[in-house]
């Protein structure tokens, strides 16, 4: 059974409520042509098979006065495969791949299958849609777009039960030059929320298929 302590190892997971209000965000104004934004952003994911980044993630805790900071490597294959591996301040990987979730540390790997979890499905599929450019389509969240000078901001809002439960809102961030996320700010309904910046992303770059191995 996947209990919240198991998915707090997800920063994905930590990744809503009624009570989440959105509000024009300081420096973006909305997008006016919001279907052409979506062709867009589908259109310059097409022909991406594979992407390569860095990531820093800060979690906030409200618990905790400090910021809880890791490093790691997130790699991404068409269609639906996923690495989120850590490798500072403690060394363990994430794999989500055709309905299998592993979660692996030096002492313990846990195996799950996503097609048993409603939750997890959708969690796996917000994170796939981040980079292939489907993002507004989610059906378990509404999405609202906005744009600056250099981003753009995508601000989620669960609208199925199981989502709000633990979510408030996700917003991501791209770079409104080729459309690369740049950070996810993923904000829990408890209080406590995680970012999660990307860095020297490359995309179609050769990745070896034994990195998303989850069975």
């Amino acid at each position: 059974m996947l209990t919240r302590t198991s998915l707090k190892l997800l920063p994905i997971v930590l990744l809503a409520c009624n009570s989440y209000v959105i509000a024009q965000p300081k420096g973006f104004t909305a997008i006016k042509d919001v279907a052409n934004f979506e062709q867009s952003f589908a259109k310059a994911n097409a022909a991406t098979n594979t992407i390569l980044s860095d990531f820093l993630q800060t979690q906030h805790l409200s618990l905790m006065k400090e910021k809880i900071r890791s490093k790691g490597k997130f790699y991404y294959s068409k269609p639906d495969k996923l690495r989120i591996e850590y490798t500072s301040p403690y060394t363990y990987h994430v794999v989500m791949n055709a309905g299998h979730l592993l979660v692996k540390d030096e002492n313990k790997t846990s195996k799950i299958n996503t097609r048993n979890s409603k939750m997890m499905q959708s969690i796996n599929r917000i994170m796939v849609d981040c980079m292939n450019g489907k993002l507004m389509h989610n059906p378990d969240f509404k999405a609202t777009a906005y744009e600056s000078a250099g981003q753009y901001l995508l601000m989620l809002v669960p609208t199925t039960p199981a989502m709000k439960k633990i979510y408030s809102g996700i917003d991501v961030y791209l770079q409104k030059a080729n459309y690369d996320v740049v950070k996810i700010s993923m904000n829990e309904v408890e209080g406590d929320h995680t970012d999660m910046e990307f860095t020297n992303t490359r995309r179609n770059t050769p990745l070896n298929e034994t990195l998303f191995k989850a069975k």
